[in-house]
Order: C-alpha cells, then sequence, then structure tokens
C-alpha cells in the first residue's frame, strides 16, 4: 500500500520533492513528555545508519537483539516447523528469521503466496486459518501463531488452499457466491444493453481517440479463454471491451476489486456489466474460484497480470494468477499490449484529455497439460506472456 501510493503521487511532483526510500521502525520513535517527535534525534539515527550502509568497511547494523520472549517463541518445536516451511518458500528470506520479519518487506511474499506458505503451515500444524484473516496478518509470528492458535482450538482440518498441487481441487469447486453463480444465467437484456453502450463507445474511442486495433481476428472463434494485457488506467477495460466482436459480449466477464467496486452504485454497476467483486488480498481464493467458474461455463475472462495501474505506462511485473488458471481449464490466453492510455489517465491524476490510444491482440498461447501444471509450469507460462505483450507493446511505442 505505502509503495502504490508513494508511486502513484511520485509523477505529480518535482523530482527533487520526491520520496526515494523511506525506513519502517519496528520500535517507538523517541518523543519529548509531551508525546512530540524529537526531529532531530531520528535525524541522526536515520544519518547514522545511512553512514554505515555507505562505508564499504563497516558491516551491516547489529539488529536488535531478542528478547527473552522473542527467544523462547523461536524455541518451540511447532515454530521451528513453521519457520521451515516459511523459509522454504520465500525466495528472499533473510539469513535468520525473526519473530518480526515482515511477510512482504523481509520475504517478498505477495497476496497468492502468502496463501499458499498459509496452506503448508496447516499442512504441517493442523488449524483451519479465516483467509479473511491474511489481510491483518504482517509478521512471520503473526502467521505461526495464528495457525498454531487455530490448531489448538480444534478449528478442524486444514482449509482446502491452493498449493503447487492442490490447484486443481481449488478451482474445480463451484463458488457459493450468489454473483458469481449469476455468470452461468446471462440475461439477454443485459446484454443487449451493454452491446449498444459499447457499440457507441467504440464509435467515440475512433473518433475522439483516435483508436488503431490489430488483430482482432486473432481471437479463438469458440471457447473460453482469458484476454491478458498490460494495465495502464481505468479507460484499459472499457475500451477494449468496445472493440470486441458484438457476439462475444454475452460471454464475457471480469473479476474486480472491491477498492473500487465495493459498494453503492460501483457495485450496481459492476454486477450488470458482469464484473465479478472480490478482495483479491484477503479473498485470493474467491477470486480465483470465480474465474475458473466462469471459464469453465464457457466465459471469456478479462484478465490484468500486473494486479494495478502502471506508475508510468510501462509493463510491470505479471503475477501466475492467468497462467494458474489456463493450465488447469485447459484455456488458451489471448496476450493483448495497449498504449496511449496512460497518457490520457495517468495514475492518480485527472483525465487528460483525448490522446490516440492503441490496441493489438496477439496470438493464443496454448497452456501446457493440466498433467505438467507445477511451479515451474506456472512461471514459465507468465513469461512466455509477459514477453508476448512487452513484445507488442514495444512495437506500439515504436511505431507512434
Amino acid at each position: 500500500v505505502i509503495r502504490f501510493d508513494i508511486e502513484g503521487l511520485s509523477p505529480q511532483i518535482a523530482t527533487t520533492k520526491r520520496i526515494s526510500s523511506y525506513e519502517i521502525w519496528q520500535d517507538d520513535l523517541p518523543r519529548t513528555t509531551t508525546r512530540k517527535i524529537k526531529r532531530f534525534e531520528v535525524q541522526k539515527l536515520v544519518k547514522a545508519n545511512q553512514a554505515k550502509k555507505l562505508n564499504d568497511d563497516s558491516e551491516l547494523p547489529a539488529e536488535k537483539p531478542l528478547t527473552s520472549e522473542e527467544s523462547e517463541w523461536l524455541e518451540q518445536p511447532d515454530v521451528q516447523r513453521g519457520l521451515k516451511i516459511v523459509r522454504e518458500n520465500s525466495h528472499s528470506a533473510p539469513p535468520s528469521l525473526r519473530p518480526t520479519n515482515s511477510l512482504e518487506l523481509d520475504l517478498g511474499l505477495d497476496s497468492m503466496q502468502r496463501v499458499e506458505v498459509l496452506s503448508r503451515l496447516e499442512e504441517e500444524l493442523g488449524g483451519n486459518v479465516e483467509e479473511s484473516r491474511l489481510a491483518e496478518i504482517y509478521t512471520i509470528r503473526d502467521l505461526i501463531d495464528a495457525v498454531m492458535q487455530s490448531a489448538a482450538s480444534g478449528d478442524g482440518k486444514p482449509a482446502a488452499r491452493p498449493t503447487f498441487a492442490g490447484w486443481k481441487a481449488i478451482l474445480a469447486e463451484d463458488p457459493d457466491d450468489p454473483e458469481v453463480l449469476e455468470l452461468a444465467r446471462p440475461s439477454r437484456f443485459k446484454t443487449t444493453f451493454w452491446s449498444l453502450v459499447f457499440r457507441l463507445m467504440q464509435v467515440v474511442s475512433l473518433d475522439l481517440f483516435d483508436l488503431k486495433v490489430s488483430g482482432i481476428e486473432k481471437l479463438p472463434k469458440s471457447g473460453p479463454y482469458l484476454l491478458c494485457s498490460n494495465h495502464q488506467s481505468y479507460l484499459d477495460p472499457l475500451v477494449l471491451a468496445s472493440t470486441l466482436p458484438a457476439d462475444l459480449f454475452q460471454r464475457l466477464f471480469a473479476v474486480g476489486t472491491s477498492e473500487i467496486f465495493g459498494e453503492g452504485f460501483m457495485r450496481r454497476l459492476a454486477r450488470s456489466l458482469n464484473v465479478v467483486v472480490v478482495d483479491p488480498d484477503a479473498n485470493l481464493v474467491s477470486a480465483m474460484r470465480a474465474g475458473a467458474f466462469g471459464l469453465r461455463n464457457g466465459k471469456v475472462l478479462i484478465l490484468y497480470p500486473e494486479g494495478e495501474r502502471s506508475i508510468d505506462g510501462t509493463p510491470r511485473i505479471f503475477k501466475k494468477g492467468a497462467a494458474i488458471l489456463s493450465i488447469h481449464l485447459q484455456v488458451p490466453i489471448v496476450p493483448i499490449a495497449i498504449e496511449g492510455f496512460y497518457k490520457a489517465w495517468p495514475r492518480n491524476q485527472p483525465f487528460q484529455g483525448f490522446k490516440p490510444l492503441k490496441i493489438v491482440f496477439g496470438d493464443p498461447i496454448a497452456p501446457p497439460l493440466e498433467s505438467e501444471a507445477s511451479e515451474e509450469a506456472y512461471a514459465k507460462l507468465t513469461a512466455e506472456m509477459k514477453s508476448r505483450v512487452v513484445t507488442m507493446w514495444e512495437g506500439l511505442r515504436e511505431n507512434a
């Protein structure tokens, strides 16, 4: 959240005023007796740490010694088993794990990886932690304690969660959310209405945005598939949908974040547009299961692998959700590249006006057999998808 907000605000201010780095302290800041922060003392501490880092001959600043209570916690057999699992599933774990290590900042775990680690901890230690609690879990100790407490209270068998070998079972189970189940019962009225709206939007885009579209003929003629594009602005899904064939609208759906479509008018709009609203951080399994349900029912899913809009228009890190759905549902991925959308509506800025927009559709990417599903297979398919998107995107920029 901090990184996202800083990136979004940075383009709006001068380079000399941008935040280039930040530190998160576990200890209380030095304060006066009236609770005011001693800014000069804080400045001295920060400068001292920076000086140590700049001195090539100096060692890294010593970590704060563990308290006796933290040492006792680390020595528990169940904690040791849990730490082993955490280390095995983190690609950037520090040499020595501490109770206060952040799951995101120190271990580099994204929302999907946190659920996978939780699954493995439950398999090892027992328990059944509510997935929604993950949004409130920040440190190694928070995570392991939640599993141990759940196991001690007899909350039941470990929940069915995604592991490298378990996505097949997870995605095979139908969701129980009424809004998701509506995907199997399309409304002819809604389809007709939004088809007309998007046709009008296409006319507007072609005229005011000078929209250029190529490769539309590469879309599969039938069957479910994923449409995966780089993400530049709020305009992306609307303009993209307006370029699709009219007979596709009845099968089109998307998964949207509750941060945007959580309530009120936006929630009703999402439901009308076949946008399934979920909180991917707190309910990742629900989000993936909703995507699988739609694809299993012959739908076409619009999915942005980056998970967020680009800060500067360039493609960012692609997450593996699309690859997992593609492999386990055995549906192709249609890579799409867009350009010009960031200039029209940059992140955290107002609409900038009508700028030329470009969209190019690539050849569908067939997934490997489901029997070959593995972390390596997810990573390979994700890398191929991103490579295709970036190559097409670079072509759009060269022809600008």
